[in-house]
């Protein structure tokens, strides 16, 4: 039987193609296909692949989905349409794609409401603190202030990586924190279970360091101790949490590791991690007692700033030690 004989074929005519009586049910449609397909399935020839496409052409008639797909294509012809969509695909549209939109609006929202507040508030300088604790922003901010910076702007994300200890963990987190480091600030605070995770956002401290020794050098020296860590041990640590998650293969795990093994100097950890809570941080890791650490952004747009901003928070927490 041709092509054209097919395109023109009735369900009545199908089913007596397959050998099928005009009653016959969906159940024996299919069995009735799989033996019929069964010789010609596995083969490389022409005629077999020919066959194959005939008998699929007649199955797809006997079991009624052409003339289904036929007469969806009649509605959707005939119905009204948006944007080159019918309100029903629309509908499916946002059914499925609800939670990329929510996401997609949020992280928009957040970051035009850190530019707005950014430029009609004309902070001299901000704070981006993310990390798995809870963080009192007016208690930091004011943490943060000085002489120099009468306005700073802290923004905060309760982020879970990794997640060994089971915490809960916020799915917004990764979209949030994006949006928040996309607003440039001057300084960073984070944890010492999560800073290993994050590299590429850190400015080698070491100059800044240099300087806090003749600014602030008794709180220095009491209270921080310096952070080290190179692109290769960021690396295996982030590495190592993907392939645990799931999120990279074994042959990705097992890949090109060009990275630099020398250490640079990414932040200072605040050696008491009681003092945290005094500036507004509150740590949720339960087993884990080791303090925070202050950086600085990659991308910060001034170090000066950020060093008077790290200035006024090592004094904050001289004066409440």
């Amino acid at each position: 039987m041709s092509s054209v004989d097919i395109e023109k074929m009735t369900k009545e005519e199908a089913l007596e193609y397959l050998g099928l009586p005009p009653d016959a049910n969906d159940f024996f449609i299919d069995e009735k296909f799989w033996k019929l397909t069964k010789q010609y399935r596995g083969r490389n020839d022409k005629e077999s692949e020919d066959k194959l496409a005939e008998l699929s052409a007649v199955y797809n008639i006997a079991c009624g989905r052409r003339d289904e797909a036929v007469r969806k294509a009649d509605e959707r012809e005939k119905a009204s349409k948006f944007l080159g969509k019918t309100k029903d695909e629309w509908k499916n549209y946002f059914a499925y794609s609800w939670l990329k939109i929510v996401v997609i609006i949020a992280v928009v929202l957040c970051i035009g409401g850190i530019i707005f507040s950014m430029f009609t508030n004309r902070y001299d300088a901000s704070l981006v603190a993310f990390g798995h604790f809870e963080v009192d922003s007016s208690l930091l901010e004011a943490a943060s202030q000085g002489d120099d910076l009468k306005k700073v702007y802290v923004t905060s994300v309760n982020i879970v990586v990794p997640n060994e200890q089971k915490q809960s963990k916020n799915i917004y987190a990764d979209q949030t924190l994006s949006s928040q480091l996309n607003s440039y600030p001057n300084v960073l605070i984070t944890d010492t279970m999560t800073y290993k995770y994050y590299f590429g956002y850190y400015k080698d401290f070491g100059p800044v360091y240099d300087d806090l020794k003749i600014l602030v050098p008794s709180e220095l020296a009491r209270l921080t101790e310096p952070v080290y860590l190179s692109e290769l041990e960021a690396f295996l640590f982030t590495r190592n949490y993907y392939y645990s998650q799931g999120i990279i293969t074994e042959e990705e795990y097992y890949g090109e590791k060009n990275h630099s093994p020398e250490q640079i100097m990414v932040g200072l950890r605040i050696k008491d991690a009681s003092l945290g809570e005094k500036i507004g941080i509150k740590d949720l890791w339960p087993d884990t007692d080791e303090g925070i650490i202050i950086s600085l952004f990659s991308d910060s747009s001034s170090v000066e700033e950020s060093e008077k901003l790290i200035v006024n928070l090592l004094h904050s927490l001289s004066d409440n030690n």
